[in-house]
C-alpha cells in the first residue's frame, strides 16, 4: 500500500472512531427499556437549545450514515409475520411447523416508552434452508388466553424454547422476557446465549488478525524495508478503529455493526411507542409509520443473527466482508463459547430498569429513551471528582 494511502487509512480509522464516540452515551444495552433523565444542562435547555441538541444527534446520525453502508437484507431471504390476534389459523399452522424444523433462532425485545412495559417479541427463525422467518410478537394485542389461538402461540413458545434449541441475544434475554413468563415454560428450558459480553474479545481479536493481513499484503507489495519495519512496530490494526469502551465493557449492537462488519444500523425508526399495532389497519399509526417501525423491529434482531458465526467461530473481519448476507440466515454446526474473563473488582452495572425509570419518569418531552441497546454503569450516573482527578494527575 502506497504511504499517502495509509495515512489516509489511519486518519479515516480516527475520524470513525470519533463519531462513534459520540454515541457511546445513549448505546449500551440494558435488560429493559426506560427513559433516561435528562441532566441538569438538558432539563434547563430552551426549545432552541433542545432543538439544536436534537439536530445534533440528527447530524451525527447522518455522519455515520454517510461513512457507513446501511444494513439491509433483502426481503426475498426472510419473511415476516405477525403474531396477534388477527393471525389467521393457517399462519398459526404455517408457524408451527416451520418452527418444528429449527433448532437455532436470534430474538430481540421492545418495550413501550411511556410505562416501559414489554410489548414486542421479535424471533428470527434460522433454517436450515432460506427463507427465514421474522416473527413478531405483539404482546398488547395477543387473542383471549382462554381461546384456541391463545393456546396455539403458546405451543408456538414451546416448541421455539424448547430443551434442544439454541437462543441467541444481544443481552439477558431471561430478564428482558420475565414480564412475558406467563407465555413460557419457566425457567426457559433453551439454551440462552448472550453474544454481547463476547464481542469484545472477538472484535480485538480479529483486528489482530487484519493486522497481520495487511502486514504480509504490504511486505508482498513493498520494497521499502524502513517502511515495513515501521508498521511491524504497531500494536494494532490501522485499518479498523480501536474500541471506543473500555476494557469488558458492553457494546452497543449499532457500534458493534460500524466496527466489525462497517455497516450502519439506522435507529431512526425506533419503536417509541411499540404498544400500538404494526399491522392493524385501525392503529393510531400512518401506514408509513407502521412499515418504518417494522423495518426496524425485523432489521434489529436479524443483526443479531447477522453477528452470531463471527464472534462464535473467530471470523476475520475478510471473512464477514466477502460472506453474502443471505448465507448468515441459515443453520450452523455450533461453537461453546469460552468462559467470560472475571475480574475481582466486578463493576455494578445492569441497574434493575424498571425500578429506575419510575424513580426519573417524567413528562419531559427532550427525556430521551434508553432503547434495548442500552447498558447503564453506575459511573456514569455518579460525577467524576474533577479536583482528584487533577490532583492524581499531577
Amino acid at each position: 500500500m502506497p504511504k499517502s494511502n495509509y495515512s489516509s487509512c489511519i486518519r479515516d480509522s480516527h475520524h470513525i472512531a470519533n463519531l462513534s464516540r459520540s454515541h457511546r452515551s445513549s448505546s449500551k444495552r440494558s435488560p429493559s427499556r426506560s427513559y433516561r433523565p435528562s441532566s441538569r444542562s438538558e432539563r434547563s435547555r430552551s426549545p432552541l437549545q433542545g432543538s439544536t441538541y436534537h439536530a445534533d444527534k440528527s447530524h451525527r446520525s447522518s455522519q455515520l450514515r454517510e461513512k457507513y453502508p446501511t444494513f439491509h437484507v433483502h426481503s426475498s431471504d426472510y419473511e415476516v409475520i405477525f403474531v396477534n390476534n388477527k393471525t389467521s389459523t393457517n399462519t398459526m399452522n404455517k408457524l408451527l411447523n416451520h418452527v418444528n424444523t429449527c433448532k437455532q433462532y436470534a430474538i430481540d425485545t421492545e418495550s413501550e416508552r411511556t410505562n416501559n412495559q414489554l410489548s414486542l417479541i421479535q424471533i428470527n427463525s434460522i433454517p436450515i434452508k432460506p427463507p427465514s422467518f421474522v416473527m413478531l410478537f405483539e404482546l398488547q394485542h395477543l387473542p383471549d388466553q382462554n381461546s384456541q389461538k391463545y393456546e396455539n402461540i403458546h405451543q408456538l413458545f414451546q416448541l421455539i424454547f424448547r430443551s434442544s434449541n439454541e437462543i441467541y441475544s444481544w443481552g439477558n434475554m431471561q430478564k428482558e422476557l420475565e414480564p412475558a413468563k406467563e407465555l413460557f415454560i419457566w425457567p426457559i428450558p433453551a439454551a440462552l446465549i448472550d453474544i454481547q459480553p463476547h464481542f469484545p474479545a472477538w472484535c480485538n481479536w480479529a483486528r489482530t488478525q487484519c493486522r497481520v493481513q495487511g502486514l504480509l499484503h504490504r511486505n508482498d507489495m513493498n520494497d521499502d524495508n524502513e517502511f515495513i519495519q515501521q508498521h511491524h512496530q504497531q500494536s494494532s490494526c490501522h485499518c479498523h478503529p480501536p474500541s471506543p469502551y473500555k476494557i469488558n465493557e458492553l457494546w452497543s449492537l449499532q457500534n458493534a455493526f460500524m466496527y466489525g462488519c462497517n455497516l450502519f444500523i439506522d435507529k431512526s425508526c425506533k419503536l417509541n411507542h411499540s404498544s400500538l399495532s404494526l399491522s392493524s389497519s385501525h392503529s393510531s399509526l400512518s401506514h408509513a409509520d407502521q412499515k418504518k417501525m417494522m423495518h426496524y423491529a425485523t432489521h434489529d434482531v436479524m443483526a443479531v443473527t447477522f453477528l452470531i458465526r463471527p464472534i462464535t467461530k473467530n471470523w476475520t473481519f475478510e471473512k464477514i466482508k466477502n460472506r453474502k448476507i443471505s448465507e448468515m440466515f441459515v443453520a450452523f454446526n455450533s461453537t461453546k463459547l469460552p468462559p467470560l474473563p472475571t475480574s475481582k473488582n466486578k463493576k455494578i452495572k445492569n441497574i434493575n430498569m424498571q425500578k429506575f425509570a419510575t424513580l426519573f419518569r417524567c413528562n419531559n418531552p427532550e427525556a430521551e429513551e434508553i432503547s434495548s441497546d442500552d447498558e447503564i454503569y453506575l459511573n456514569q450516573l455518579i460525577e467524576p471528582n474533577v479536583f482528584k482527578n487533577e490532583q492524581d494527575n499531577k
